[in-house]
């Protein structure tokens, strides 16, 4: 890696968060027994997606370059 990208960094953040959360809208309102359950499940989701989709992103990037791939 050629050091840390922001933008890249907060594009996969987003992505992350948005990808999971579609993802997990239909499992938290299944699996609780209340819509304000299945929101503060959500909620705390989306913040560690948030939190973690940059980090996952740089993760991959390793990968990607261990393979040849950009």
């Amino acid at each position: 890696m050629n050091g840390f990208n922001k933008r890249n960094f907060a594009v996969d953040s987003i992505a992350c968060a948005v990808f999971w959360t579609v993802v997990y809208i239909p499992v938290f309102l299944y699996t609780s027994k209340s819509i304000d359950l299945a929101l503060v499940g959500l909620g705390s989701a989306a913040m560690l997606e948030i939190l973690f989709g940059g980090l996952y992103g740089r993760f991959l990037d390793v990968f990607r370059k261990k393979f040849g791939l950009k």
